[in-house]
């Protein structure tokens, strides 16, 4: 719950006082509140004010202060004569008045959705504190203890505390390190508890809000539709399952689930009329700020979304201002148009974070065909289609929309997402760039397929309840109040969530029991149900000021968010190790023999050395690069702490 307010709050705030309503200031309020938390912590951080609840919640009062005071003075101005104008009327008063008479629907939708999307989750986390053992997870879980520690969640100084105008997102790590977890939680599962409740909230109700407000944006006029897309978006295994279980992508997590509420500001803004696009504007472009604040790579994501619309727009504008006698004007934005693009297709190619991402190796998975079957039929966690019902709605409402040619862009934006996923996994060609954005890695971009899945579904199942009604009433007329489209769309839900569920909630309650459980952790295991305790008491072990020595990979790097002590290495990877850093990797086995690893000691000031003499053999992850930190001679100048399963702590005295 406390999550879900640092989530939702900031935007909400500003979304209501600039007159959305409903679905869409709840679905696209994340976005703008990561907008907000992405602009707020450098000013704090160059201001020399702490990060934390009391000055964050202060800052939220200001905007809505200057929002509110804003919107008084267009109001004044309009009054008093001027052709500014107020608010936007958003969806349209009619749409917003039919959408709001559906709240019940609406909320029974998001409950049901994030039932769906939650008790596997839970279940496969096994306890609320459960810290998630994979990669990316030790670098995001210490990168929150370093916030919460320094009070700096800006993004611009690397994260860390690099001391050089280094950017990195750290939003998801800002707004979890605002959630006081001791509350709620031990001090050692303070951090990580509230990190596996951003997966909750993330994962079920924010993402089905947002996918709720694109629905609605896409056919304002039916709200029956967002109510079946918030209903099924739940169904879906390609989000949140892997991005969040054993891909461990938070801040890459965080951006997909703000797409869909981001894009929803943008479908309303392009068909907005002039005079009501310059508060839609700002919120749209506020919206994107977020989604990039949250990773960058949810800019292209977004765009492939929404790209298709924004082109079939500005082909309609195009045309009629041609064909109208402005062709002086079309020549001149055309050009201005070439020129934007080509420096900044210049400017990407000497960029050289991109041309890292673009040329970023990762062996091929699967052929194109079986990658567009694995995505059409949902076989992200199973190996056989048990999505049976969503995936045939889907194909209805792709039907649908292209014999009634309504909202076709929908379709190209589905099929894009498709080639870019069988680009992904495909066999490497010079095409395959295009997904460096994603590490040319497929799980990241199949997250995006829900977006546009979840509105053809909802037509699909429209449509079908439509027709199932139809039958109904010519062999029974008399029933047909009994089954009216609605009741046969609201009884095909049932029936895919029923199915889905057969084969999804088994599935994701594995895959995130293979990221947080240690006896079903792929990939090996860092810290053992014995080594975790071992872990969580080191406040009371080692004394305040300590630092540990030790691999990372072995668990030792969890001593800084869950055990509250300094570490030597904080992260898996190597990119940012410092001289000592890297030298005790590779010689602190060399203590008594080698000078040099008791000058790097001392300098750095290590007190402790956590050892696990675990192997691959025993399911534990192993670094085979980092031999200074494995069998190291500890029966001279060490003393035992204490020990836990095959971890071992130790006191450093050879120095």
């Amino acid at each position: 719950m406390a999550f879900a307010l640092v989530l939702f709050t900031p935007g909400t705030v500003v979304l209501r006082l600039l007159g959305a309503r409903g679905m869409l200031a709840l679905g696209a309020a994340p976005a703008l509140s990561c907008a907000f938390y992405a602009v707020l912590a450098p000013v704090l951080a160059a201001a020399g004010i702490a990060w934390g609840p009391a000055t964050v919640g202060a800052a939220v009062l200001a905007l809505a202060l200057v929002v509110l005071g804003c919107r008084r003075l267009v109001r004044s101005t309009r009054h008093a004569g001027s052709d500014a104008v107020g608010p936007p009327p958003w969806l349209g008063t009619g749409a917003v008045d039919a959408l709001l008479a559906h709240r019940t629907g609406v909320v029974v939708a998001l409950v049901v959705g994030s039932l769906v999307a939650v008790v596997p989750m839970a279940i496969g986390m096994g306890s609320p504190g459960a810290p998630l053992q994979q990669w990316d997870a030790v670098f995001h879980l210490n990168g929150v203890a370093f916030i919460r520690e320094t009070g700096d969640a800006s993004s611009v100084d690397g994260l860390y505390g690099a001391g050089r105008s280094v950017y990195y997102p750290t939003v998801w790590h800002s707004m979890v390190a605002l959630v006081p977890g001791d509350l709620v939680a031990a001090p050692a599962d303070a951090i990580t508890s509230v990190a596996n409740a951003s997966t909750l909230v993330m994962g079920s109700v924010a993402w089905l809000a947002g996918l709720g407000a694109f629905g609605a944006a896409c056919f304002p006029r039916r709200p029956a539709i967002t109510v079946l897309v918030v209903a099924v978006g739940g169904a879906f295994s390609m989000f949140p399952t892997v991005l969040l279980s054993t891909l461990a992508q938070w801040p890459n997590g965080l951006s997909v689930m703000l797409v869909p509420g981001a894009a929803a500001l943008w479908v309303v803004l392009l068909r907005s009329a002039p005079g009501q696009r310059v508060v839609l504007f700002v919120a749209s472009f506020a919206a994107l700020v977020g989604v990039g604040s949250a990773h960058g790579s949810g800019v292209v994501g977004l765009a492939v979304i929404v790209g298709p619309l924004a082109l079939a727009v500005a082909g309609r504008s195009v045309r009629h201002a041609w064909t109208t006698g402005r062709r002086r004007a079309v020549s001149i934005v055309g050009a201005a148009v070439l020129v934007v693009g080509g420096v900044a297709t210049l400017l990407v190619l000497r960029s050289s974070v991109l041309q890292v991402l673009f040329n970023f190796e990762r062996l091929p998975q699967r052929g194109y065909g079986p990658s567009v079957g694995r995505t059409l039929l949902d076989m992200v966690l199973s190996p056989w289609p048990g999505n049976v019902v969503v995936s045939l709605a889907v194909v209805v409402g792709a039907v649908v929309l292209l014999r009634t040619r309504d909202q076709r862009w929908l379709l190209v934006s589905a099929a894009a997402v498709i080639v870019l996923v069988a680009l992904a996994a495909g066999p490497s060609t010079p095409l395959r760039a295009l997904t460096g954005i994603w590490y040319t890695q497929a799980a990241r971009i199949e997250a995006l397929y829900p977006v546009v899945a979840a509105v053809l579904a909802a037509v699909g199942l429209a449509h079908l309840g439509g027709a199932l009604s139809d039958a109904a009433a010519r062999r029974s007329p008399a029933r047909l109040g009994q089954l009216s489209a609605q009741r046969c769309a609201a009884a095909l839900v049932v029936l895919a969530l029923v199915a889905s569920l057969g084969f999804q909630a088994p599935g994701r309650a594995d895959r995130f029991a293979q990221a947080y459980d240690p006896a079903q952790i792929r990939w090996g295991t860092m810290l053992s149900t014995e080594e975790l305790a071992l872990v969580r008491d080191l406040r009371s072990l080692v004394p305040q000021g300590a630092l540990v020595l030790g691999d990372p990979h072995n668990g030792a790097a969890f001593a800084f968010a869950m055990g509250g002590r300094h570490v030597v290495l904080p992260q898996l990877g190597t990119s940012a190790m410092d001289e000592s850093q890297a030298y005790l990797r590779a010689h602190f086995r060399d203590i008594a023999s080698d000078p040099e690893v008791c000058r790097h000691v001392e300098e750095l000031g290590v007190t402790h050395f956590y050892e696990d003499r675990a192997g691959a053999s025993d399911g534990a992850k192993v670094d085979p690069e980092s031999p200074g930190l494995r069998d190291v001679d500890t029966s001279e100048g060490f003393t035992v702490v204490a020990r836990a399963g095959t971890a071992t702590l130790w006191t450093i005295e050879a120095c």
